[in-house]
């Protein structure tokens, strides 16, 4: 029987494969990551000289902003598929970043490589027993003081516990088709609580943790349809 990872793996590339297929894919990159790379970084001359991760990087929407704003580019992602729409995408708006298809539990570069690491709704496609490896990860390839951003779902969110249970934070959506889900078919979304995040948080020396809400309101009920951590973490 195939690991849950692998299974996992599958089931992103049959995804990604038919956005690139379709040219279904971001574009534009996420809100959170120009804000928070723009409180930090955007004072520095020589933004070549700031190494920049972006674990699961899909579409490459963030890539291209990082290398626009002169910072230098790395993205990963487990799916071949994924890195071949970066590569689209990068193409496309003249931009550069180095690509490599890897898993983030284990990541191929040096210790202390990056200034920066950031993911954005990838690290909570992951089993428990991988976020662990991937936080281990995280806080080895930053250098000291390099800084850690994260979007990660809460399990205040709606779709909490509504997948098959994998474990007590991790759910399976591979069967799910319910109206205005947001992980229909996903095979694996964890959702983080405070605790957790506590728990990754003790590998660093500083952390800032932000929770955001969105709920949907009518005349007869109000639903927390979606929550969110922003997370910063420094070595």
């Amino acid at each position: 029987m195939p690991s849950l990872r692998y299974v996992n793996k599958e089931k992103w590339d049959t995804i990604l494969k038919a956005q690139y297929e379709k040219g279904a894919y971001n574009k534009y990159p996420t809100e959170p990551i120009v804000v928070f790379m723009a409180q930090n970084y955007f004072k520095i001359q020589n933004r070549r000289e700031v190494r920049v991760l972006e674990l699961g990087c899909g579409s490459g929407c963030n890539l291209v902003f990082l290398d626009k704003e002169r910072f230098k580019a790395y993205g990963i992602d487990h799916s071949p598929w994924a890195i071949k729409i970066s590569q689209t995408l990068l193409a496309d708006n003249n931009c550069s970043a180095e690509l490599t298809i890897q898993c983030a539990t284990s990541l191929s570069f040096e210790d202390n490589y990056f200034d920066v690491c950031l993911e954005s709704n990838c690290i909570h496609c992951n089993t428990t027993e991988d976020i662990d490896l991937i936080f281990k990860e995280i806080h080895r390839v930053l250098k000291p003081g390099g800084r850690f951003y994260g979007i990660l779902v809460s399990d205040r969110s709606a779709d909490f516990s509504r997948g098959k249970k994998i474990d007590t934070q991790t759910f399976d959506f591979s069967s799910s088709q319910y109206s205005g889900g947001m992980y229909n078919e996903f095979p694996v979304v964890h959702f983080f609580n405070k605790k957790e995040l506590e728990k990754y948080a003790d590998l660093f020396s500083s952390h800032q943790f932000k929770f955001m809400i969105e709920t949907i309101e009518n005349r007869s009920c109000s639903e927390n349809a979606f929550a969110q951590w922003w997370i910063q973490l420094q070595k």
